[in-house]
């Protein structure tokens, strides 16, 4: 394939994960939004917003949160998907990992909508919400909508894939002396714009447990559990230290937790690979390939990648990837010269 015809399908599978990915969510969240706005006068005040297993509602909230939430939810995940796809701009790459995630957005938001929107329905007339009738027709319903959206949103998707010079790069061991010893240490940080969607989504759900909590909404603890989720989540990947020594290659985040390490008895080989993350590994963060590659990306560009004798293959962003693999690959060598 020639270079102009890959920037030519590349631009069109951009387009279609666009429309699929975010325009289609963005225009069924405004229709639900406006219905749920429409029916307000219709419901009661408070009304159920959770059933529990026997179909009976037992949690509720009040009416105007619904709508709130339903933007909030339906125009952030559409934000989100986005963001994912605007991470490719520069490299040119493109997946089966985007398609699929185009189509997770169009079908995740199609199931939320149609289950909120038909149980907030379901409730018009009613004088009191403990009245509502089961979730199980609105959870059918949505769980067909979301079937038939993600699958219509991956057939509407041209099925392109574009490498944008990923593949494995030579790596040349670094010359050591017998006894002597080396090490490599590096930092790496996750890209801005990553940062900001976690900072922006945990600062929206202290927002919305807030809010709730002053307008005693039920589901105030539910919004601060989340954004402690992403605080912590902040927390642990934003930042990592990469150390390559003769204990092997160790990736530790900023904060002691998580930490990953293969001892050098474990590397079978050693490479540097450019990496796209969002084609490669649909987002940033550790992720799992659909090549089976587990990830710790935080951003595009250089980075480590070590095949295992047992397990995944191990990759990781980081800067000035070529000595890092390069020592790597000579303390390989020597370890391995040294068994018996």
């Amino acid at each position: 394939m020639t270079p102009l015809a890959a920037s030519s399908d590349v631009r069109r599978a951009r387009r279609a994960y666009a429309i699929v990915a975010v325009w289609i969510p963005v225009l069924l969240t405004t229709v639900a939004v406006i219905l749920l706005l429409t029916w307000l006068p219709q419901v009661p005040a408070t009304v159920a917003i959770h059933w529990g297993r026997g179909g009976e509602p037992d949690g509720f909230g009040p009416a105007w949160s619904v709508p709130l939430l339903t933007a909030a939810v339906g125009y952030g995940l559409a934000a989100l998907f986005g963001v994912i796809a605007l991470g490719t701009r520069r490299s040119g790459e493109w997946g089966p990992t985007l398609r699929f995630l185009g189509a997770l957005s169009c079908g995740t938001t199609a199931f939320l909508l149609v289950l909120v929107t038909v149980s907030f329905a379901t409730q018009r007339g009613l004088a009191d919400a403990s009245d509502a009738p089961s979730i199980g027709l609105p959870l059918v319903a949505g769980l067909v909508a979301g079937a038939i959206a993600a699958a219509a949103g991956w057939f509407a998707q041209p099925a392109v894939t574009v490498s944008g010079g990923s593949g494995e790069a030579a790596v040349s061991a670094v010359a050591l002396s017998e006894g002597e010893r080396a090490a490599w240490l590096r930092t790496t940080t996750m890209s801005r714009a990553a940062m900001v969607a976690i900072a922006g989504v945990t600062l929206l759900m202290a927002v919305l447990a807030v809010v709730f909590g002053v307008s005693g909404g039920e589901l105030w603890w539910l919004f601060a559990a989340l954004a402690l989720l992403f605080a912590v989540l902040a927390a642990t990947t934003f930042v990592f230290r990469v150390s390559v020594t003769e204990s092997g290659l160790r990736v530790q985040s900023l904060v002691g937790l998580p930490r990953f390490s293969v001892p050098l008895a474990e590397i079978e080989s050693v490479s540097v690979v450019r990496v796209d993350p969002a084609a490669e590994f649909g987002g940033w963060g550790f992720r799992l390939g659909i090549d089976g590659r587990f990830g710790i990306v935080l951003h595009a560009g250089e980075a480590i990648q070590v095949e295992r004798r047992h397990g995944r293959p191990l990759v990781v962003t980081v800067d000035d990837a070529q000595t890092g693999a390069g020592l790597l690959a000579a303390l390989v060598g020597r370890a391995q010269t040294a068994r018996p």
